[in-house]
């Protein structure tokens, strides 16, 4: 059997928490809370935390069946991210059977819930948990290492910063022609030609990351885009670079630097796609050094949709029923033509 967490669940969801596998490299650094932490909070009255955990205690002839799983929705977008698995697969005891009945049964709740995407981040040597995310119906589409910030070498001090401004609602077109410009069809087809990724909506301390805007405009188009989502533990940042801009690189990675400004214990990181070239290079020549990797893999859901049931109307019933041909008033006959 597979439930929703419970508050009676704490001590077993604090034993399992031990030996599991994060699966989200932006939650895991920039959320860095444990998975008890993360379910309780989505389930006190009001939150806003979108931490769906699901549990799965179930005795089967060939053992028992003890695991969790942790999704959560990206904040204003129909999507949702896998970011949790307990047991290990390297647990044994059944972990692979445990992944793959949580894993399918979090399709049916993002589905349910209206999600139309859900996705994963897996550990770039994860094999393992790929052929279980494959079999489950998942699909690779983009390998995506981060950059940590460390200090910029005193060298770079005097590069000129691309002079970009605070994004705005009629920018949506142009950033989905740049980004079209730059991500490669399959990418585009995962990401559902990224619809709404690169707006910005609201978000709040504790549940969701703030995001803030930037855009580069040259003659009436964007050719570079940066996005900062901010929380309590660090920035995590995308960029978008126009393939025939890519000798701004530097003067980008400049711009996003003047942009944020972290607080003690927080941290800087970047997000780059093997397809995004430039951005390697010019992180590291601004004191960013990698930190981890992942392979995104993507699931597209079924959404339920409600269809008003049809109903027969007796008063109209009886009217179809009543004109019967031999009903029917009698045309005139009489050819106009005559």
């Amino acid at each position: 059997m597979i439930r929703p967490f419970d508050p009676r669940d704490v001590g077993l969801v604090a034993r399992l928490q031990r030996d599991g596998v994060l699966l989200d490299l932006e939650t895991g650094l920039t959320h860095p809370r444990s998975p008890l932490s993360a379910a309780l909070v989505s389930s006190l009255p009001f939150s806003r935390a979108g931490v769906g955990t699901y549990i799965i205690d179930q005795k089967e002839e060939a053992g028992y069946l003890l695991g969790m799983a942790q999704m959560c929705q990206r904040h204003g977008r129909p999507e949702y991210v896998v970011v949790f698995v307990s047991p290990s697969l390297a647990a044994g005891n059944g972990a692979h059977a445990i992944w793959q009945r949580l894993l399918t049964h979090l399709c049916v709740k993002a589905g349910e819930q209206g999600g139309q995407r859900l996705y994963a981040g897996l550990p770039a040597d994860g094999d393992e948990e790929y052929q279980i995310f494959r079999h489950v119906g998942f699909a690779a589409y983009a390998q995506e290492d981060v950059y940590q910030f460390v200090a910029p070498p005193p060298q770079l001090a005097e590069v000129q910063p691309l002079p970009l401004r605070r994004q705005r609602d009629r920018d949506s077109w142009g950033l989905q022609q740049l980004y079209g410009t730059v991500t490669p069809r399959a990418v585009q087809n995962a990401e559902g030609s990224a619809q709404g990724q690169w707006e910005l909506r609201g978000g709040t301390w504790g549940a969701h990351p703030l995001r803030r805007g930037y855009v580069w405009e040259s003659r009436g188009e964007i050719w570079a885009a940066l996005h900062v989502h901010s929380s309590r533990a660090g920035h995590w940042l995308r960029v978008l670079l126009h393939p025939d801009a890519l000798d701004q690189a530097d003067m980008l990675v400049a711009a996003a630097l003047g942009r944020v400004r972290c607080a003690p214990g927080q941290k800087l990181y970047c997000a780059v796609r093997t397809y995004e070239a430039g951005m390697p290079s010019a992180l590291a020549a601004w004191g960013f050094r990698p930190v981890g990797s992942q392979t995104l893999v993507v699931k597209q859901t079924t959404v339920w949709a409600r269809e008003p049931a049809v109903q027969r109307v007796p008063a109209l019933e009886s009217h179809v029923e009543s004109m019967t041909p031999s009903a029917m008033p009698h045309q005139n006959s009489t050819n106009p033509s005559s």
